[in-house]
């Protein structure tokens, strides 16, 4: 407790020397002494408050998300507290919610038996890199620390002593289960979400809150890390460069070889693990490769376009530039595809080319719990079985993904990396309907536990998270009342919602996430409507708060009228042509199936977009 005590006071005069301002992150507003000290004396000031410098109206858009909101200058960054589209509902001690009749809801698993198919099956029009990109953006604002808790620190659910845990709360297998009825296996591990309770920013018995770990705006933030002090590691400070290792001629981030968190690398080949950037999946890691080359690529051209500009000119505008992309491909290449152009323009997702400006001071930025777990359906699409292809298009082989989490060391041998990226926009992805792939369905940690199913585990947490039942957010989409059975006849087919009601007795009871997995689609786009109307709820309202959005023209470092231009005309095509792993063919459209109409075209030609960066030579340098 000593010890502690001379950090604390070593933390606050630094701050005192600083300028900087503690910052409570659940309430984001500046720390009094009376809860210092009761932080204190619970040893979590690192958990619960965040410092943060003076904010500059004109600076860049800072690494660690603070200063977004001048008014607010915590909100934006990690621990940033998400955002509720309606209220939450909780049982007793914020247990979760019973079903109208007093009783408890269906378990996890049958639902997720019943209400699913599983096989395989190809979307005939999509490849698998648009399910890698939305991982890779899903990755960008959802931290991955309850999967960390209950993989790597509580594993014992399923015994005894898990059953004494309050922080375990495993999914329980029926015994008459279409897979585990002979295996002997009765239970998945799976942990409480963690909360600002669990970490002691809050106190227990007060209504349950989410803690996420990222970013709540668009920021690339596996990319650059947004944990305070984290850059400072990954920059090199000359001519805005990162970081690079190369590993049998492939650049990646800087390794940490005694790290455990890569528990599936093969060694002693696979060594390679992720000092400053997550060890995620398989899919997200890729994409999160790619970027951090593209930043030192688009920093080397600024530098020989621009020679005297420093170190931080040409970091910050490679960046800045870099996250552009990321959300130019998002929002104007993948969504439309999924979500229907037409139904994003009439809504204000996006625009027709030019600026937009919807900045609003007043709309924090933040993110919603319903758009972090409703991105959880696109467990749906993900396809297990990678198909990898060499430089040259040639089929090498097939490789689980599931056995790719956290196994970093695979990128680098065997040209695993070339052969990822060249099955990306190969293969085609997995179809948009109401089946799960195998792998998915029992084995979606691979080596890790020997079953465990994602889609119930997405289902229980939605419970945990205070959820509302299904129908009560398409009340909200719809503004209308469904109070029967029959009153959502014109969402589902009829088969789907006589599973649903064969499941649940009330339609207040059907959980969000089994109600989209069987809703009809938006017209226009693939993805079902009421999840529609929850990640356009979300979307606009980040149009709104997020000062430095890239479209904005009066933001801080405003691209000009031709920066702007080029960014559009980047394609994820264009990216992997530039710093993808031997890349010299590619569809021009790559989030779609090669065909015809898209066929595999040189890297060089003019229909594949890539970067131009000659709108960013400052003349007055000449």
């Amino acid at each position: 407790m000593k010890m502690l005590k001379i950090l604390l006071l070593f933390t606050c005069i630094c701050v005192g020397l600083s300028n900087a301002v503690l910052y409570d992150c659940f309430t984001g507003v500046p720390v009094n002494r009376t809860l210092l000290a009761i932080y204190e004396q619970r040893n979590n000031v690192g958990n619960c408050t965040i410092e943060i410098k003076p904010c500059n109206a004109t600076e860049w858009k800072r690494v660690d998300g603070s200063c977004n909101n001048l008014k607010h200058p915590s909100r934006g960054t990690h621990r940033t507290p998400s955002y509720r589209v309606l209220p939450p509902v909780f049982s007793v001690a914020y247990e979760p919610r019973k079903a109208v009749s007093g009783g408890p809801l269906p378990l996890p698993r049958r639902l997720r038996t019943e209400l699913l198919l599983v096989g395989k099956a190809s979307e005939r029009r999509i490849t698998q890199l648009a399910s890698y990109y939305i991982i890779f953006m899903i990755a960008d604002v959802v931290s991955i620390h309850d999967v960390v808790n209950y993989v790597l620190n509580i594993t014992t659910c399923c015994t005894p002593e898990g059953r004494r845990d309050y922080e375990c709360t495993p999914i329980k297998i029926p015994v008459d289960d279409p897979v585990h009825r002979y295996s002997g296996v009765n239970c998945m591990n799976l942990t409480r979400p963690q909360s600002y309770q669990t970490y002691g920013c809050l106190d227990n018995g007060t209504t349950f809150e989410r803690i996420v770990f990222q970013t709540p705006v668009f920021d690339l933030s596996n990319t650059y890390n947004i944990m305070p002090g984290f850059i400072d590691h990954l920059r090199t400070y000359e001519n805005g460069l990162m970081i690079e290792e190369e590993e049998d001629g492939q650049l990646f981030p800087p390794t940490d070889p005694n790290s455990n968190l890569c528990i599936l690398n093969q060694p002693p080949r696979e060594t390679r693990c992720f000092k400053y950037q997550l060890n995620n999946v398989m899919s997200s890691s890729t994409i999160n490769i790619l970027f951090y080359r593209q930043h030192n690529q688009i920093a080397r051209e600024l530098h020989r376009l621009n020679p005297r500009w420093g170190d931080e000119r040409l970091f910050y505008t490679a960046r800045d530039i870099n996250m552009a992309i990321s959300v130019q491909i998002f929002f104007y290449e993948l969504l439309p595809i999924l979500f229907g152009k037409k139904n994003m323009i009439r809504d204000g997702i996006i625009g027709h080319g030019g600026f937009r400006d919807l900045y609003d001071e007043n709309v924090e930025p933040r993110m919603s719990d319903e758009y972090i777990y409703g991105m959880r359906w696109f467990h749906l699409i993900q396809k297990t079985d990678l198909k990898l292809y060499d430089k040259d298009g040639h089929y090498v082989r097939s490789f689980p993904l599931v056995n790719g989490t956290a196994r970093t060391g695979f990128f680098a041998v065997d040209n695993n990396m070339q052969h990822i990226v060249q099955g990306s926009f190969r293969q085609l992805g997995g179809r948009f309907d109401q089946a799960i792939d195998y792998d998915m369905a029992d084995r979606v940690l691979g080596g890790i536990f020997f079953s465990a199913d994602v889609a119930a585990s997405d289902l229980k947490k939605g419970r945990y998270f205070g959820l509302q039942p299904y129908v009560n957010y398409k009340e909200f989409c719809t503004n209308k009342k469904y109070t029967s059975f029959e009153d959502l006849e014109d969402s589902f087919s009829f088969e789907r919602l006589d599973r649903l009601m064969e499941m649940y007795k009330d339609p207040k009871d059907i959980d969000l996430m089994a109600g989209l997995w069987g809703e009809n689609p938006i017209k226009g786009g693939k993805i079902p409507s009421t999840l529609y109307c929850l990640f356009a709820e979300q979307l606009k309202r980040t149009l709104k708060s997020d000062r430095h959005w890239f479209e904005r023209p009066n933001r801080p470092h405003a691209f000009t009228e031709d920066q702007l231009k080029a960014i559009r005309k980047v394609t994820i095509a264009g990216v992997l042509c530039s710093i993808g792993d031997l890349v010299s063919e590619i569809q021009p459209h790559a989030f779609c199936s090669i065909s015809s109409d898209n066929p595999l075209t040189k890297c060089s030609s003019s229909k594949i977009g890539k970067l131009d960066l000659t709108p960013w030579k400052d003349h007055s340098c000449q």
